[in-house]
């Protein structure tokens, strides 16, 4: 079964993105098809890139970098899962990003986008990014608009069906294309 990473991306202390994280997250456990592993980008806590050699060539000598190329290496796929900060992402998913570059290479990649406007800068901004990292990228993403007014009474993100439909469709496209590989 493949596994599929789920990056939340924000580190504030007052945030939402765990909780969009954990309806993709719970999504994909849903279906059946998916390992999921939710990297929470907080708990983490990578310095910024420390490294005494460029990430191209693979020489990690650190521990946590050497415990995020692993984890890393391991995800067939990904959902980064970022909020839309002064029109861009934040800091510390480039940094997550710039830390390897041949463990994300041919891998499939979405991101769901969240904030407060109906479209994503960020998200634009974000795929060029994934593309200079060889990342294969799916058709199409997702903007969750105002998140904060979907949270149910336990606090969860209680998502209207065409939005939980749009991820289905994407979680479908990381499913189909990893069988795909596995059978070339």
């Amino acid at each position: 079964m493949p596994t599929l990473m789920v990056i939340t991306a924000s580190t504030r202390s007052a945030r939402v993105g765990h909780t969009v994280a954990d309806w993709v997250a719970n999504t994909a456990r849903g279906r059946g098809d998916f390992t999921v592993d939710v990297a929470d980008l907080q708990e983490i806590g990578l310095p910024f890139f420390d490294e005494a050699h460029p990430p191209m060539l693979g020489k990690y000598e650190l521990p946590h970098t050497l415990a995020w190329a692993e984890r890393v290496a391991a995800a067939d796929a990904f959902v980064i899962v970022s909020p839309e900060y002064n029109g861009s992402y934040p800091g510390v998913l480039k940094n997550a990003l710039d830390y390897l570059v041949a463990e994300w290479g041919g891998k499939r990649a979405a991101v769901v986008g969240y904030g407060a406007y109906p479209e994503s800068r960020m998200i634009g901004q974000l795929d060029y990014v994934l593309r200079n990292l060889r990342f294969d990228r799916t058709s199409r993403d997702l903007q969750v608009q105002t998140p904060w007014a979907l949270l149910d009474e336990s606090g969860k993100l209680a998502a209207p069906a065409e939005l939980t439909a749009e991820l289905q469709s994407i979680l479908d496209e990381l499913a189909v294309v990893r069988i795909e590989a596995v059978a070339a």
